[in-house]
């Protein structure tokens, strides 16, 4: 995936994690397919991965304009996509293989999970998949106020490692995560292509 040389350059790194280090998104596109089915709306779950990164609110705002839903009933359907997307995740969500990085750096460079998920489901999975205690630090769509593509994500990562910005390696599987990575002053592995995208 990356070579341990260059890895060895950076002094914290920070995950995303669905779709980077969690295969979520799959379970994630049949909720909200799902909720459309059960509110009689067609929802495309597709705009789920043009918005990948993006909180829920953003993304059902999105999809209910496309489907030219009222936006009065955003509650019931954020609701009911944390409902079906619970579910779906906790029996279908696998491991890919930047999991198997954090696995091997735990405990020798300080590791951060940063993730446009809520709390609730990001705790959910890492106890889970048992990856509760690699992490030093883990933020989610709660901790901050800007979302990718803003930085505020992963500064607040580095900054609850206490590590410099500009000597951290972001992983990243959607273009708001690695635009938001490049904008925090880090450099950027883009795990859809094998890439490292440098500032």
């Amino acid at each position: 995936m990356l070579d341990k040389n260059i890895i060895a350059q950076y002094e914290g790194l920070i995950f995303d994690m669905d779709g980077t280090v969690i295969d979520t998104m799959p379970c994630h596109k049949q909720a909200w397919d799902r909720v459309g089915v059960e509110m009689g709306y067609s929802l495309d779950g597709n705009v789920m991965y043009e918005l990948g990164g993006a909180p829920v609110r953003t993304i059902a705002k999105a999809m209910m304009e496309k489907a030219q839903m009222p936006l009065s009933l955003i509650e019931d359907v954020i609701s009911l996509k944390r409902k079906y997307g619970i579910e779906l995740i906790m029996q279908n969500a696998t491991l890919l293989p930047a999991a198997d990085i954090v696995k091997q750096y735990v405990g020798q460079k300080p590791l951060a999970l940063g993730t446009g998920s809520h709390r609730r489901i990001t705790e959910m999975l890492l106890e889970k998949f048992q990856l509760q205690s690699h992490f030093g630090a883990v933020v989610t769509a709660e901790d901050v106020v800007n979302h990718k593509p803003e930085p505020d994500t992963f500064l607040r990562c580095a900054e609850l490692l206490n590590v410099n910005p500009l000597k951290c390696l972001v992983f990243e599987d959607v273009d708001l995560g690695v635009q938001a990575g490049l904008a925090a002053g880090m450099d950027v592995f883009d795990v859809r292509i094998n890439q490292l995208i440098t500032k």
